[in-house]
Formats: structure tokens, C-alpha cells, sequence
């Protein structure tokens, strides 16, 4: 199949369409930096009193290691550092699990868009700064969803 543009961008792009669709079924907000400093994009809550969360994107199509019912992402150290930081607003990490199978990320039909597979967050606030040259491992819980009727949840989680 001749690609207009090469698999990871198409990837990354899908991975945004996802989190776009999330937070904004969810009534949410989002923006994006203007300058890339570790920080993907912003998700507001007006309706929630912290009403703002920091997050960095990743997606996979690689087999999952799982582990204690987390998956377990190899994450390269100056993001993991990025996002362990607190400044103004929590950060998250969403990871992005796809399909391995290229033909499999997106199907459509008369009735349905379909993106697969699924998005998980993760908050890496309060551990320690890594001590790895290349990347450190992360748990990213099964049960962190990241879903438009989660959203508040999260929220509420990372107060």
C-alpha cells in the first residue's frame, strides 16, 4: 500500500484524533503549545475547580508487556523527567495503544468511524528523577482509561 505520508506520522496524528475526540465528547477543552517543551497539550475542565491537566502523548503498536494489571512502557528518560516535573498544572502521560497491524488502526463505513484500540493515562507525579542514560520503565494501570465519561475522574485523581 503506497503511503502518503510514513506510518509513525500517520500514527501520531491518529493518536491526536483520539485524544480530540475524547475530550471534547467529554465537554472539555484543549489546546496546544505553540513551542514543544515536553508538554503535548492542555485539557481544561471549566465545570472542575483544578480545572487544568498537562499531558504528553505516546502510542504503541508494539505487544504490551503487562505486569500486576499495568502495562509496562519504556519511556525515554527526558520525557519521564518532563513529566515527573510540577510546575503550574499536573502533567499526565496518555499512551496510545494500537493495533500492530497498520490496516487495522482505522475503519470506516457509512455509519461509523472507527479509531482502535485504546488510550491509558498515567501520572508519573512525585517520583524520583531517573537515574537511566536512555529510558525508564513506567506502570500505566489497565484501569486508567483515558474516556470522555472518565475525564472527571482523572481530574478529581490528580487533585
Amino acid at each position: 500500500m503506497n503511503q502518503p505520508m510514513p506510518s509513525n506520522l500517520i500514527q501520531e496524528q491518529l493518536s491526536l484524533a483520539h485524544v480530540r475526540s475524547v475530550v471534547f465528547d467529554a465537554g472539555f477543552n484543549l489546546s496546544f503549545p505553540v513551542v514543544d517543551r515536553g508538554i503535548d497539550g492542555t485539557i481544561e475542565a471549566p465545570r472542575i475547580g483544578m480545572n487544568k491537566v498537562d499531558f504528553q502523548l505516546k502510542s504503541t503498536t508494539r505487544q504490551l508487556e503487562l505486569m500486576d494489571g499495568n502495562i509496562l512502557y519504556d519511556l525515554r528518560v527526558e520525557n519521564y523527567n518532563q513529566l515527573i516535573a510540577s510546575d503550574d498544572a499536573p502533567r499526565i502521560l496518555i499512551l496510545y495503544v494500537m493495533p500492530n497491524e497498520r490496516e487495522a488502526w482505522i475503519s470506516q463505513s457509512e455509519n461509523e468511524l472507527c479509531l482502535r484500540k485504546c488510550a491509558y493515562w498515567a501520572s508519573l507525579m512525585g517520583r524520583l528523577p531517573s537515574r537511566s542514560r536512555y529510558t525508564q520503565r513506567v506502570d500505566v494501570p489497565l484501569t486508567n482509561i483515558f474516556s470522555s465519561d472518565g475525564l472527571s475522574d482523572m481530574f478529581n485523581q490528580l487533585l
